[in-house]
């Protein structure tokens, strides 16, 4: 890896670039160019083996075993290498409150390299790069983020929005419990831990795959374990899963048990988690609703009649 600085120079990059990388992303293609170790495809309810050549779609997700390297390609020469133990999805759908990102890092390791403008989201931050090689790893609310080459926006999502900007060299983290931090050198225990694969330059390969319909082997349906994570990070993010998954909570009994024995983290799963109990629920909050407007509707008949009475009272009275 290198460890030479550049100058930062003159550098304007706002949201705007990020989604405007969004959009070519989607009226592309983008392919995975090299497997090392064991890594599987999650698209729509079925998983798949990763392999060479294969095209990815809008929500796909990849996972990276222990000890696994995956690299995918992105339209416009964008290169991104997945480490061990990473869990990202391709151009997710996302609601309120999160700008569209051409991926989404849940957690683990990612290199990314681009000679123009690149970004994406996870849970902690946003990062939008700018002709940069940048490599990250992230699980809960830490994260590292070394800038190798070129210059980039770290914009933490949570709390006050912190927006640092790096150049090449620069070393942003985060530790659990601890204020970030920008330091102008790489921290020696970060670079100890950096995937091998992630010290030589991302190698292009896509072209190599671009006529070639590659498709990935199926290993079975989704069960619960499989999108856990996914169905428990915020609400942007998992809730246009719902229609994409709630289909295996009527398929598969042991995956409508493990969604309801978790419902307290993804409660919009309750129809298709616990039906019963979801229609029990409803007639209860009818019957309240009920009770309740017939308590209201009483109440003015009471006062109603009680003021018939002292009009009638009043008027009978001697002068």
């Amino acid at each position: 890896m290198r460890l030479t600085k550049i100058s930062f120079g003159s550098f304007l990059l706002c949201i705007a670039s990020l989604l405007a990388s969004s959009l070519t992303w989607a009226q592309s293609t983008s392919v995975v160019g090299i497997v090392e170790g064991g890594a599987t495809l999650i698209r729509q309810t079925t998983r798949y083996a990763l392999a060479e050549g294969v095209a990815l779609n809008e929500q796909d997700i990849i996972e990276t075993a222990p000890g696994a390297f995956a690299q995918i390609e992105l339209p416009g020469g964008v290169l991104v290498g997945i480490g061990e133990s990473t869990r990202l999805m391709m151009r997710p759908r996302v609601g309120k409150g999160l700008a569209a990102p051409p991926l989404y890092l849940l957690q683990g390791w990612l290199k990314t390299s681009s000679s123009g403008t690149f970004g994406y989201a996870s849970p902690t931050f946003e990062i939008a790069t700018q002709a940069a090689n940048t490599v990250v790893y992230t699980t809960g609310a830490q994260y590292e983020v070394f800038v190798e080459s070129g210059a980039a926006k770290l914009t933490l999502r949570d709390g006050a929005q912190t927006i640092s900007q790096l150049a090449g060299g620069d070393f942003a983290q985060r530790r659990e419990g601890a204020t970030p931090t920008v330091a102008r050198r790489a921290a020696p225990e970060f670079l100890a831990k950096v995937p091998r694969q992630f010290r030589d330059r991302l190698p292009a390969r896509g072209e190599q795959f671009a006529k070639r319909n590659v498709a990935p082997k199926a290993l079975g349906e989704i069960a619960y374990t499989d999108v856990a994570a996914w169905l428990r990070t915020e609400p942007a993010l998992r809730l246009p899963l719902l229609p994409l998954w709630r289909s295996r909570a009527a398929a598969d009994l042991s995956f409508r048990a493990a969604a309801k024995a978790e419902l307290a983290r993804h409660p919009e799963w309750e129809p298709y988690a616990d039906p019963e109990g979801y229609a029990r629920r409803l007639a209860e909050e009818a019957e309240r609703r009920r009770a309740r407007e017939a308590a209201r509707q009483a109440a003015r008949a009471a006062a109603a009649a009680a003021a018939a009475a002292a009009g009638t009272g009043a008027g009978s009275g001697k002068p």
